[in-house]
């Protein structure tokens, strides 16, 4: 009877873990296509804002750019802290993340000089934030599936840098509504991409 009882025990546990193992992936995989689809919202909210009242949202981009860039920076070095991934991925991401921790304290240091340069912080952030991510996906397009996305979010990210950075919009109207443009380009992209590669995490994470 002993024999018996361990066997089935044996048989127990077994059962137990098959059926625990599958239920891990969606809970990891939820961590990174929550946080993308969250990020989707967020820069929808900003461009949606920015349509309704642009010289309200010109004043709250640069007293909140700073914290949302040094959040989202420290994100990044989170995920890269927490998460297991390649050395190559890594790197790459935390190339990224200090990019995200300098502007966000550049913003936050000198409050006055973001408010009157606002379209050249902003514009610089997301051309050399675009360009990183282009460059990333090229070195990681045999490692990560969904590379050409990364390159096309990286693509949108610099010509938009590109375009603010040499804006013929010389008030701050005009800077606003095309700040709200990238919004809602980037935040519809984010949270179509959310569901449609959420088991990739790979491929989440470089568009973070």
């Amino acid at each position: 009877m002993e024999i018996v009882y361990i066997k089935a025990s044996e048989s127990l546990m077994k059962s137990l873990h098959f059926v625990s193992c599958p239920m891990a992936s969606p809970q990891k995989n939820f961590a990174t296509w929550g946080l993308l689809f969250i990020a989707g919202v967020i820069f929808l909210s900003v461009g949606i804002l920015a349509f309704i009242d642009p010289l309200s949202s010109y004043v709250k981009l640069t007293k909140f750019a700073g914290i949302g860039l040094l959040l989202n920076g420290g994100l990044l070095l989170a995920m890269i802290i927490v998460r297991p991934m390649r050395p190559r991925e890594r790197n790459w991401l935390q190339a990224e993340s200090i990019l995200h921790l300098f502007f966000g304290i550049l913003f936050l240091l000198n409050p006055l000089l973001a408010f009157i340069a606002l379209p050249y912080f902003i514009g610089s952030w997301l051309f050399l934030v675009g360009l990183l991510k282009m460059m990333a996906a090229v070195s990681l397009r045999l490692r990560i599936s969904g590379w050409a996305w990364v390159l096309l979010i990286g693509l949108i990210f610099t010509v938009f840098g590109l375009l603010l950075l040499f804006s013929p919009f010389a008030h701050a109207t005009g800077i606003t509504l095309l700040i709200g443009g990238f919004g809602v380009v980037m935040g519809g992209l984010y949270i179509i991409d959310s569901f449609r590669y959420r088991h990739m995490e790979d491929t989440m994470d470089m568009m973070l």
